[in-house]
């Protein structure tokens, strides 16, 4: 147990993004709704990809982001993301994943979701968001339905994608 605190202590703390400050700001009770919490989360992601766009349009960095078209990611890059981020949560009837963007000269800009409906069929979903290189922010999707406990193992993320904004 001991062994356990020491590394737990010598890892680095990961901040938390725009979005998990803002949810855990806002569900604060444990008898809120399940609609509820999805709509205090929307409204963070709004908030936090407002507060974005603003910083990307100072700094110059948005007429090119709003110009590029997205494209999956290489094999690579793919594994590279996945490895550099966390594993999403479903919560809540909503996906969200802090995703961390390790690749230079890209953002990130569409996850794509593949889960099980209740009849065992397939369903893509699309969270989108701006992932810039070197950072991590949550992509979210609502409505997404995480059906009994079996179709929770068949969810996952399938493609991932990004465009140049050098």
């Amino acid at each position: 147990m001991a062994l356990a605190a020491v590394i737990a202590a010598s890892r680095p703390a990961q901040a938390e993004t725009c979005f998990r400050q803002c949810v855990s700001a806002q569900v604060t009770s444990s008898d809120m709704t399940d609609d509820q919490i999805r709509y205090r989360m929307r409204g963070c992601r709004d908030t936090c990809e407002a507060a974005q766009r603003e910083t990307l349009a100072a700094n110059g960095t948005a007429s090119r982001i709003a110009q590029c078209r997205p494209e999956p990611v290489s094999r690579e890059e793919f594994r590279a993301i996945r490895g550099a981020s966390p594993s999403y949560v479903v919560q809540s009837n909503a996906f969200t994943w802090d995703v961390r963007n390790p690749l230079p000269g890209k953002v990130i800009r569409e996850v794509e979701i593949v889960a099980q409906t209740m009849d065992l069929r397939d369903t893509v979903m699309i969270a989108t968001g701006l992932v810039m290189p070197g950072d991590s922010q949550t992509v979210l999707a609502t409505g997404f339905f995480d059906g009994y406990p079996n179709a929770r193992y068949a969810t996952r993320v399938s493609a991932i994608y990004a465009c140049p904004i050098e």
